[in-house]
Formats: C-alpha cells, sequence, structure tokens
C-alpha cells in the first residue's frame, strides 16, 4: 500500500512541477478578454491540480480504515441528485435546453449512487434509465453518452479483468476512440451523429465547437510542445471570426494541450493509465467495478467540458476523492484475496 501511494504521489508531484514551470511564462498571445469570475469555479489548473490531487490521496487513506466507506455518501448523492433534478425541473421546465451542468453533477454522482444501491441490481437498473431519460430530456448529450459509458464499462468489467492485458487494452482503445470522435468532428464529417442527436435530443451536432476548436488549434500549433503557461487560458483568446465571443474549448484535452503543450498532455495521459490500472480487481470487486466504469465517463465527459482539472471545484474533488478511495478499497479487496487462500490451507493442514 505505502509503496503504491507514494510512487503515485510522486507521479502527481512530478506533474505539479511541469505545471510551476510554466507558471511565469510570458505568453505568447496577447489574452485581451477576461471571463466572469464565479465563486465555485476555478480557472487555474494548477490550483484545481493541487486540490484534486489532495483529495485523491485523501480519500485513499480514508477508504483504507474504513471497511465500506462510500454506503453513506452514496445515500446523500441520490438524495442530492433528486434534489437537484427536482429543483431545475422546477424553476426552469423539464426540457432545460442542453444543461451541461446538471449532467455533470448526474455523471459525478453516478458512482456514487451505485455504491449505495450496492445489493440491488434491480434498482441499479431502473435509476439507470430513469437518469438516461432524464439526461436526453434535457439535452444533455455529452453527459448522457458518459453515463451509458459508465454503464457498459461497469457490465463489462467482469470480462474485462479476466486478464491484465484485456483491461489495459479496454483503456487505450478508450482514449483513442476519444481522439479518433475528436478528430471526426473537426473534419465536419459528422453526419450520422448528426441525424442521431437530432432523433433523440431534438438539436443538431453543432454547437459551435466546430468553429472554435479549429482555430484555438491555429494556437496551440503554433506552440504545441510546451504550451503558452498553465496561467493561460482558452476562455482568455477572442475568436477573431467571431469577435463577439471567446475560445472557450469546452475540451479538457485542447485545454490541457493550450496551456502545457504535447509535454503536459504527456504526463496526463500517463497519470490516467497509471489511476486506470489501480482499479483492477481480479475478482470483481464492486466498488472496482464502479470506479472504472465512472473514471472513463468522467474522462468521457472531459471531451465535451471543462471538468476534472479545471471548473466546479465541489464537483472535480468529488470524482477524485471518489477515485482515491476506490483505488485503496481495490488495493485492500486484492491484497485479502491473495492471502486468503493460503489461511484455508494452513487450516486444512493443521486438522490434517
Amino acid at each position: 500500500m505505502t509503496k503504491d501511494i507514494l510512487m503515485l504521489a510522486g507521479l502527481m508531484g512530478a506533474g505539479l512541477f511541469i505545471m510551476t514551470c510554466t507558471l511565469d511564462q510570458k505568453p505568447l498571445v496577447s489574452f485581451i478578454y477576461s471571463p466572469p469570475e464565479k465563486s465555485a469555479t476555478i480557472n487555474s489548473m494548477l490550483l484545481t491540480s493541487i486540490i484534486c490531487f489532495a483529495a485523491f490521496i485523501t480519500g485513499y487513506c480514508y477508504a483504507f480504515t474504513i471497511k465500506k466507506p462510500f454506503r453513506f455518501f452514496g445515500y446523500i448523492a441520490l438524495y442530492h441528485w433528486f434534489a437537484a433534478s427536482l429543483y431545475f425541473i422546477l424553476v426552469y421546465g423539464f426540457f432545460l435546453g442542453n444543461s451541461l451542468f446538471q449532467g455533470m453533477i448526474s455523471t459525478v454522482l453516478l458512482p456514487y449512487i451505485y455504491i449505495a444501491l450496492e445489493k440491488q441490481t434491480g434498482l441499479k437498473i431502473a435509476y439507470s434509465l430513469v437518469l438516461l431519460l432524464y439526461l436526453m430530456s434535457i439535452y444533455s448529450r455529452t453527459a448522457f453518452a458518459a453515463c451509458a459509458i459508465f454503464i457498459l464499462t461497469y457490465y463489462l468489467y467482469p470480462y474485462l479483468t479476466v486478464s491484465k492485458i484485456r483491461y489495459h487494452l479496454y483503456f487505450l482503445t478508450f482514449t483513442l476512440s476519444i481522439a479518433i470522435l475528436m478528430t471526426i468532428y473537426l473534419s465536419g464529417s459528422f453526419d450520422f451523429f448528426n441525424e442521431f442527436s437530432l432523433d433523440f435530443f431534438g438539436k443538431r451536432i453543432r454547437s459551435g465547437r466546430e468553429k472554435i476548436w479549429p482555430e484555438l488549434l491555429g494556437y496551440i500549433s503554433e506552440n504545441y510542445l510546451y504550451g503558452y503557461g498553465i496561467n493561460q487560458g482558452s476562455e482568455y483568446l477572442i475568436s477573431v471570426l467571431r469577435p463577439w465571443r471567446n475560445l472557450s474549448s469546452h475540451n479538457i484535452y485542447l485545454e490541457i494541450l493550450l496551456r502545457g503543450g504535447v509535454v503536459l498532455l504527456s504526463f496526463f495521459i500517463v497519470l490516467f493509465y497509471r489511476i486506470w490500472g489501480l482499479f483492477y480487481s481480479g475478482n470483481n470487486n464492486e466498488i472496482s467495478r464502479v470506479a472504472a466504469g465512472g473514471f472513463l465517463a468522467l474522462l468521457f465527459l472531459s471531451a465535451g467540458a471543462e471538468i476534472g482539472l479545471k471548473g466546479n471545484i465541489l464537483v472535480n474533488t468529488m470524482a477524485w476523492f471518489f477515485w482515491g478511495g476506490a483505488a485503496s478499497c481495490t488495493w485492500k479487496n486484492n491484497a485479502n484475496s491473495i492471502h486468503t487462500p493460503s489461511v484455508h490451507i494452513g487450516i486444512q493442514n493443521l486438522s490434517n
């Protein structure tokens, strides 16, 4: 346990060092647009990383001493989701029109709720259907896809953990799929996705990102290796083609490329791969299974929203805290599964 947490803490420390090295870098672009400040939102990727990395380590240590660390949190999350959903419906009407924030809340709370319904298979399926219908009704397309990925990964998990190679290949395939989908979106060749979105969500797939991303990539390509500095951000860039709006990326991976270039993005890919590996459980541990699905769901959601390393700090902290706790539970479960057979053998030998 000590070795695992120290290695991960060291990796996180290396990432913070990389980000700190570019903190005072003179920007190569004049950022003339100042985004509105919100008390719950942190635009600093460095500060968010410090808080979230600390939340991960805290969750790891907390869950190491607690038998069922997330059961109580799960019931609170279930109550919070129903309360927040009811509020949005009463205040804004049922068809909210792409409520991205409510979609983010739903995605982050989903693992907690699955833990609360751990032994209630029927209730988990019922809630999953209700959640997908709700996200469809509020036109939260990215969150709908993210929650669908959670459900898919959750039920595939027993087959993925048959071997570590298969388990890790699933993550690499998932990562490659995000890159391919972004490339398809940038190329404009998304007629199939456009028809799907119109049929099921009543909205075209074109949301403005197909115009923002190419312009943003133009800036990234000029300094693709190291980026413009971790203290910069796409929301500070004014669009040349549409001067009434900024170039807010709504994509954490493009945001990382803009701020830290390929160097910083490579670090996060390695970190995410390492965290994914911490959820491997050969005997289908429930928390590990839920965490694997929730982890990929948030990574997918990050392709359509600036979440995980930027944005609402409470939402981000809840996600990283759960990942840390789940990693700790996975380690305990794997350690127990290794030692248990030897105990039985010893007892058998004594009886003989």
